[in-house]
């Protein structure tokens, strides 16, 4: 027995797919969407908090610290971040903190934690004149994947590259041959630093002992 197809049933049949996979596709877009509004606001959330604490200090302090941006101790934790930034002398220079447990580790540091510092203010000024995305990416993972003790942007402005369909970030031209060089281990490198960014009670200034030689 032959069995006869409806051309008209046929065409229903292939709306209702081609219907369907649009559906998805429009599901998945409104998903994406709402993933990226929710980061968005979460982000804003923590802008205005740190914001809020930074406010508290005198308007001398608020530029210092917004100048230097991160605590040269927990070097992800953004200053303001924990409440009130504090500020503390060494070597006759001001340097701020995210937080008391930090203040002992500064001092013992010295001249060190004070080139730390002006490590992050060379680092914050180059990167106010990214987007704000571009930003967020880059402190995120805070240190060249090459030169893992270099800041990102305490050099100039960072070098860019995909690895796999994603960014890896470094300090400076230098470092590129060293990364096309192993690409598979750069890119482990950076997703590490990212990783180790998102810690909670780690010492963000251990990561990494690499020397920095080109």
């Amino acid at each position: 027995m032959t069995i006869k197809r409806s051309p008209l049933l046929f065409s229903l049949a292939l709306g209702l797919v081609v219907s369907s996979l649009g559906t998805a596709s429009v599901l998945a877009h409104e998903g994406h969407a709402k993933a990226a509004g929710h980061e968005h606001e979460a982000m804003m959330k923590a802008e205005k908090k740190i914001e809020t604490a930074l406010s508290t200090l005198s308007a001398e302090d608020q530029e210092l610290a917004k100048a230097q941006r991160f605590c040269p101790i927990m070097t992800y934790d953004r200053l303001g971040s924990m409440g009130t930034p504090l500020k503390v002398m060494i070597e006759g220079k001001p340097v701020f903190l995210c937080c008391k447990a930090c203040v002992d580790d500064a001092k013992k540091g010295g001249a060190k934690t004070v080139k730390a510092v002006m490590k992050l203010r060379d680092s914050t000024a180059t990167l106010a004149k990214l987007p704000m995305e571009e930003r967020m990416a880059v402190e995120a993972q805070k240190y060249c994947a090459v030169a893992n003790t270099s800041f990102l942007g305490s050099m100039g402005a960072p070098l860019k590259l995909e690895i796999d369909g994603k960014p890896v970030y470094l300090c400076c031209g230098g470092c590129t041959k060293k990364a096309q060089a192993d690409p598979a281990g750069t890119l482990a490198k950076a997703q590490k630093l990212v990783k180790a960014g998102t810690l909670e009670g780690h010492d963000h200034a251990a990561h990494g002992h690499g020397d920095h030689k080109h």
